[in-house]
């Protein structure tokens, strides 16, 4: 082959590497083309998505000026694209906060550590027409290149604020409203308690002075029906001046043993006890520690127990009262079993509500306060309190008290 034919071989092959560079400049348009219309059907729907958002959108390079603003940013702030477009973040700021946002971009150029993105706060806004604001901030930031942006999502909250305060009015009518009340009943039980204490004294004195005279069952019957609604009505008033205590103070702690609380209201009841033939097992362990608490308040839930178990021990051949404590790591439990008429499983959740009474029990002496009073008392000394029990067999009352306390915080 001569230098002629070599050389029109040559250009046949560079013209072919042509064609083939041809096609794939042509395919690499085609998916610059393809990757052109990804990216604005992409940014469409972002813009879409950020334009239809409730909360407003704001975007701001390092230098910060705005080079993002939704629809929801023009309706919280009152400036359209056009005005705010390039203007400097602080323009939406009270000048009260626009020092602080200014040392904060100082700060995070300088050392690149943010305080505030990745964080909720609650600030305030500036709107165009000069009215502050409150609002909630969520802030991040983004990388294009070289370049670092922050993009803002911020929430008008005025309405929820207006809404906190509105609750917080109502919280505190409500409180001094309470607290008249309480006045009001303890005025009117201090009132009540002295008329009701003459009149079951002069029950007495007038039941002891008509011994003398024939009996009479009708007379009989009216001055009991007196004497016994008299020291119901007694009962209730003192009951309800200590529920109101209770809620009201806090208890005067010191240490005390919790086993000679115990015997001293077992003594109490001694006369009770023998009277209704009830056999009596007291466990104690032998050795307690000391805890901190107010003991008139603890005796008062041990006697309420106690006499509790004692009055709906029903009709039984063979009544058991146990009173028992034990220690369990850093806490003393305390129960109180009897083999009564139990509390139906229907009453168990409700037993511990004030002013409650399980119906049918057939003891008319009672409040409905005492045990409240016993779980408000336990619950002010960190302990809890609960019941097992089951109807016609009997129940298990019981209590815990914390052990361990900081002997500084007792006094």
């Amino acid at each position: 082959m001569d230098d002629a034919d070599k050389t029109t071989e040559e250009l046949l092959a560079e013209l072919k590497r042509l064609r083939g560079r041809v096609s794939e400049l042509e395919a690499l348009e085609q998916g610059r083309r393809k990757i052109e219309r990804a990216l604005r059907d992409s940014e469409t729907r972002v813009r879409s998505v950020t334009q239809s958002a409730v909360d407003a959108i704001i975007s701001a390079g390092i230098d910060d000026r705005i080079v993002f603003w939704n629809k929801a940013a023009e309706r919280i702030f009152g400036y359209t694209e056009e005005e705010i477009l390039g203007q400097p973040v602080s323009i939406l700021m009270p000048p009260a906060l626009r020092e602080v946002h200014r040392r904060g971009m100082q700060r995070y150029i300088k050392t690149g550590r943010p305080s505030a993105i990745g964080r909720t706060l609650e600030l305030h806004g500036l709107r165009k027409s000069g009215e502050e604001f409150p609002l909630e901030l969520s802030l991040s930031s983004w990388h294009a290149g070289e370049r670092i942006f922050f993009t803002g999502i911020i929430r008008d909250i005025t309405a929820r604020k207006e809404a906190e305060r509105a609750l917080a009015r109502s919280v505190e009518t409500a409180r001094r409203r309470s607290e008249e009340l309480e006045s009001l009943v303890q005025m009117v039980i201090h009132d009540l308690k002295s008329p009701v204490i003459t009149i079951a004294g002069m029950v007495r004195a007038l039941k002891k002075s008509l011994r003398s005279l024939p009996p009479d069952e009708a007379r009989e019957h009216i001055l009991n029906q007196i004497d016994i609604s008299s020291e119901t009505m007694e009962n209730f008033l003192r009951d309800l001046l200590e529920s109101l205590a209770v809620e009201q103070q806090q208890p005067e702690r010191s240490f005390l043993r919790l086993d000679e609380v115990v015997k001293r209201v077992m003594e109490r009841h001694k006369n009770a006890v023998e009277e209704h033939g009830i056999a009596v097992t007291v466990d104690l362990p032998d050795s307690i520690p000391e805890i901190c608490a107010d003991e008139r308040r603890i005796e008062q839930v041990i006697e309420n127990l106690v006499g509790n178990a004692i009055r709906y021990m029903g009709e039984k051949d063979s009544p058991t009262l146990r009173l028992q404590i034990t220690q369990q790591e850093d806490r003393l439990v305390t129960t109180v079993s009897d083999n009564g008429i139990g509390v139906p499983a229907a009453f168990q959740e409700k037993i511990f509500d004030r002013f409650f009474r399980v119906p049918g029990t057939g003891v008319k002496v009672g409040t409905g306060l005492g045990l409240s009073i016993v779980k408000k008392i336990v619950e002010s000394h960190g302990g809890v309190v609960w019941v097992d029990s089951e109807e016609g067999k009997g129940s298990t009352f019981g209590f815990t008290l914390p052990v361990g306390e900081d002997p500084q915080s007792c006094s």
